[in-house]
Parts: structure tokens; C-alpha cells; sequence
């Protein structure tokens, strides 16, 4: 709710201009021919006009954008003579992710593939065969599912999680502490920030507006946001809905109901929702003692989030920002509230990223940057990692 690289296991930026075992040119290159099925590398993004990766197909390099589109960057190609539009299937190796779009500037009929347990090899959906003038790929990462929000670098370093936010798009990763970035007002929609975006090598995941249907905060209209949100859609990362306050998620007129309709009216690529919720509400609806007080923030908080989902069914969710309650300053409440919202989102395969935002009842870290004797025990409660499957979305895979 405020305003606002050398990773061990991050990728760097470096151009790959090897050629394929066929001589075709990688980087968007003349050629259109190829070998017999299965002599590719299998260590690129493979495409084939073909169905299950036949010849003809070309091999691409990571890192690059592969699109007619160009925005000032040296990372924006061609799409390889021959390939455009008529792309059917794709290899994907492990560890990469893949952004395809109909149209040059990353919307139109969209979907972003990763392969995180082994390497993707499918026939495209229908509505993206033969349908393909725009591809990102780049490596992903896989960091559990608790984060840290927090604008203070002391802070993301002590919580130690796997990955963090600060409201903002100008702040580094740390090692094994992968940035997200989060576009917070519509200012930040712009080509100039879609190019810097595309070329850090530390980030797959990109945050949208914060609390858009909140005067003291982005406060945008929802018109305004669909159109600066489709600016974004050029950096082929794999993008989170604008987040909303707690009574605006879900239902008629609601702010996140009315950007949604017309986000996938205009087929807009969302990846998945973020949320915010503070038990908001029921701040004085306390029970006899905290340990009860917490059981039942942790049911309204379970109710809510399934109701999103409900609303929202096939897209994962993201809690970024969540207590039970700034108006409760027990350490007992919000310790045991940790736990049985953490167990439980651990085990719900749509959730996939959760954070908790301390508030200043009940901070995190002291003066000196070291954490509290809550932060400390947030920091100690376990997380899975976000995900535990390939995303294959609607294609096919083949054999």
C-alpha cells in the first residue's frame, strides 16, 4: 500500500550467434531449410512449420526479441525469413520460457509457455498456428513461493526470500533474490521502460498497477490502464493484473471486473492476478482470545481468496500484499495467522507467489535493519517453489 546482477542462478544477456547444425541463421537469419526431425540442438527455442518440430525449422537465440516491431533496443530481430505466420509446433528447453503473439507488438492472440520440470516439444494451439509474428525467450527462474515487499535493500537482504518487490522497476536482484518489477502508475507504461525491462537478464515476471481504483494511490481509470497496460505487453514478460483494493477485486462494477472484460476483449496477455487483502472490515471483530481471533482471520482470508479464483478460474494468483489487519498489533494474531495462511497457500497449486506486508504495529525489521522477532519468524516459516510443472497452457504436447 505505499507509493511509490550477478546472480547465482540468473542469466546473462550475451548474444548467441551460433549457427544450427542446418546452417540456418539462429538470429533471425535467410534460410528456411532444415534437417530430419530430431537434429536440432535441443539446447534452443526450436520452431517448425511443420507439426512435432519437423523440418523446415530454425533455431533462435535466447534473450532476443524476435518481431518487425523495434523500440531503440539492439536485443529486437527479425522473425527468420519464412517463419513468420507460419509457425506450428516448438521445442522449448528446460529452464526457458517462450512468449508467442499474433501481432508485432506482443498482444493479440498471446500465450507464454515455460518449461520448468523438462523440455516442452508441442504443436501450437489452434488460434496460434500459423499465427505467430512476435517471440520472446528468455531463462526462467523458480523461487519459492514467499517473497518479500519492501522498498529498503537492508530489508529484502535480511528476509533472504527467493524473490522480492519495491513498487517500483528501477531496483536490482541480489543473489538468490530474484526483482520484480511492478509498473505502479500508468507514467511507468511507456517504450522507454518496456526496452529496459527487455534488456535486464534478471527478470521473467513484471507487476502492473498498484491499487489503480485508489485515489491515494496509482488511481488510474480503467480505460487509462488497458492502454498502458498494453504498452507493456512488448516486454514478453510474463505479466501480473493490476492489483485492487480488498472490496474491488470481484463483482459488477468492480474496478478489476471491469479491466478484466475489456483486457481479454482486446485479447491482452494477463498471466496471472495479484491480490491484496487486510481483513478489512472486521478490524475490531476479535474473539475471546488471539489464538481464535487469528483461526478466523485466517477463514475470512481463505473465503476471499477462493472467491477470486471463482471469479477469475484458470489464472493464478498472487498475494502481495497481505496481514490480518494493521489495527491488530498482537504478535500473537499475525504470528499465527502467518502459519496457517502460509501451510495453506504452500499446498494450493494456484497460488503461486505470496508476501506478507508488515505493518508498522507490528513491523519486521528494527531500526538497525535486523529483523523483529516477527520478521525473524516469517523468515523461518517454509515455502514450496511456485511451480512444480511445465506450463503447456493449451497446446499439445507430442512425443
Amino acid at each position: 500500500m505505499i507509493v511509490a546482477f550477478s546472480l547465482a542462478f540468473f542469466f546473462s544477456c550475451k548474444k548467441d550467434n551460433n549457427t544450427p547444425g542446418t546452417g540456418q541463421n539462429n538470429t533471425g537469419g535467410t534460410g528456411t531449410g532444415g534437417t530430419q526431425q530430431g537434429n536440432y540442438s535441443l539446447q534452443k527455442l526450436t520452431l517448425s512449420t511443420g507439426e512435432r518440430v519437423v523440418s523446415p525449422w530454425v533455431e533462435l537465440a535466447p534473450d532476443s526479441v524476435y518481431t518487425s516491431l523495434n523500440i531503440g533496443s539492439s536485443l529486437f530481430r527479425p522473425m527468420p525469413t519464412g517463419f513468420e505466420d507460419r509457425v506450428v509446433s516448438f521445442y522449448l528447453p528446460q529452464g526457458y520460457m517462450v512468449t508467442f503473439a499474433s501481432n508485432f507488438d506482443g498482444t493479440g492472440e498471446t500465450a507464454t509457455f515455460v518449461a520448468v520440470t523438462s523440455a516442452i516439444k508441442a504443436n501450437l494451439p489452434s488460434r496460434l498456428r500459423n499465427n505467430i509474428s512476435y517471440v520472446r525467450y528468455i531463462r526462467f527462474n523458480n523461487p519459492e513461493k514467499k517473497g518479500t515487499c519492501s522498498v529498503s535493500d537492508s530489508a529484502v537482504l535480511a528476509f533472504g526470500a527467493q524473490w522480492h518487490y519495491t513498487w517500483g522497476i528501477n531496483k536490482q536482484s541480489f543473489p538468490n533474490q530474484q526483482f520484480v518489477p511492478m509498473t505502479w502508475g500508468k507514467g511507468t507504461c511507456t517504450d522507454t521502460d518496456a526496452r529496459t525491462l527487455i534488456e535486464r537478464s534478471d527478470v521473467d515476471h513484471l507487476l502492473s498497477f498498484n491499487e489503480p481504483d485508489h485515489a491515494s494511490q496509482s488511481n488510474v481509470p480503467v480505460d487509462t490502464a488497458v492502454q498502458r497496460f498494453k504498452i507493456m505487453q512488448k516486454t514478453g514478460l510474463r505479466y501480473v493484473s493490476p492489483v485492487v483494493t480488498q472490496d474491488e477485486a470481484f463483482g459488477t462494477g468492480k474496478w478489476l471486473t471491469e479491466f478484466m472484460t475489456k483486457a481479454q476483449a482486446q485479447k491482452l496477455r494477463v498471466n496471472a492476478i495479484a491480490v491484496h487483502w487486510y481483513d478489512w472490515g472486521n478490524q475490531t471483530n476479535n474473539a475471546a482470545t488471539d489464538s481464535l481471533t487469528a483461526e478466523r482471520v485466517f477463514s475470512r482470508f481463505v473465503t476471499y481468496i477462493e472467491r477470486v479464483r471463482a471469479a477469475y478460474p484458470g489464472y493464478p494468483i498472487w498475494v502481495t500484499e497481505y496481514n490480518a489487519n494493521i489495527n491488530r498489533s498482537s504478535e500473537t494474531i499475525h504470528r499465527y495467522f502467518m502459519k496457517l495462511s502460509t501451510d495453506w497457500m504452500n499446498t494450493i497449486s494456484y497460488i503461486e507467489r505470496y508476501s506478507y506486508f508488515f505493518p508498522p504495529t507490528v513491523p519486521g525489521v528494527n531500526s538497525n535493519n535486523t529483523l523483529t522477532n516477527v520478521g525473524a519468524y516469517w523468515k523461518s516459516l517454509t515455502s514450496p517453489k511456485a511451480f512444480t510443472s511445465n506450463i503447456v497452457l493449451d497446446a499439445t504436447i507430442v512425443p
